[in-house]
């Protein structure tokens, strides 16, 4: 039998996805997105099985296998790691008539960037640490008509962009969500900075050197650009492509190796939060976060417009 709901019968695809603790369902351009019927099961047994920490959960545990040279001079286990590569029940499945699969994948990544979280269709493995908490890689919470206005104006994107274009957006969102993953502050700002370079990509704007491209973004978004992005008085550099290019370049992070010092600029907050801004507004999503302050540490709602 087809899938019934308020306005539209389903015969296509369905795809599964996870992991969202949230119960909600809409629609949008004849597409809906629901919890699996299994969901408070499949809650109940996350809740009961997963190891979690400050937003995070991890894969099962595993001991490393020690060599046989190891076993005779060492007598304590091996140690306990998280294994890198696990999957997980699905919690949700979104359903349409038309989409292909690999549409089905851009929404469900999407889906993701408006949660704050990696969502990743059944099958798929989830790689090292991910997060659970919505709102934990974006700082922005759902409500109201947020779903379906947000998931509109995805759907919108997609169906007007090339294959090149939903490729590159499809990289940045996913590099975006999965490079916070990360545990080391410098791997962060690596991803964040190839997020940055996508989305440069993407916009059709020129800057005459590496450092312009923020600026250039900023203009073209009408956004605030942070302290560290503005550039110095020789009109080439900023103290982000300085950064960059040390740690690109010359093994350096904080003006020294690898490991050694952080930098001042706060980029873990910052540089996500300018790249949260920049993909919403790529994606033509229209909320007043766009016009945020650049140090700002709340947490917002989209609040997003039709």
């Amino acid at each position: 039998m087809p899938l019934r709901y308020d306005h539209f019968v389903f015969n296509g695809v369905t795809m599964k996805f996870s992991f969202l603790p949230d119960d909600k369902s809409f629609e949008f351009s004849s597409i809906k997105i629901a919890p699996v019927s299994k969901f408070d099961d499949v809650l109940k047994g996350f809740y009961q099985s997963v190891h979690v920490s400050n937003g995070w959960f991890y894969g099962p545990e595993q001991e490393l296998k020690k060599s046989p040279t190891e076993n005779t001079k060492f007598k304590n286990r091996g140690p306990i790691n998280c294994v890198p590569f696990f999957k997980i029940d699905p919690t949700h499945e979104i359903t349409s008539n038309s989409c292909t699969d690999e549409h089905l994948r851009f929404l469900i990544l999407s889906y993701g960037f408006l949660q704050g979280l990696y969502l990743t269709p059944e099958g798929y493995s989830y790689l090292g640490r991910t997060a659970y908490k919505p709102g934990k890689l974006n700082g922005l919470l759902m409500s109201g008509n947020d779903y379906a206005n947000g998931m509109e104006t995805i759907n919108k994107f997609y169906t007007s962009s090339n294959l090149e274009q939903r490729n590159q957006m499809f990289a940045c969102i996913h590099w975006f969500l999965l490079g916070q993953s990360h545990h080391f502050e410098w791997d962060q700002f690596e991803a964040q900075y190839k997020v940055l370079d996508g989305l440069y990509n993407l916009a059709g704007v020129k800057a005459k050197y590496h450092a312009g491209r923020p600026v250039e973004l900023a203009k073209k978004y009408n956004l605030k650009l942070p302290l560290w992005a503005e550039l110095d008085s020789t009109g080439k550099r900023s103290t982000l492509s300085i950064q960059r290019n040390e740690l690109f370049h010359e093994a350096k992070y904080g003006g020294h190796p690898i490991g050694y010092s952080y930098p001042e600029e706060n980029y873990s907050l910052e540089f996500v939060s300018f790249n949260t801004k920049l993909i919403a507004a790529t994606l033509g999503i229209d909320t007043p976060y766009l016009s945020a302050d650049p140090t700002n540490r709340d947490y917002w709602a989209w609040d997003i417009k039709a």
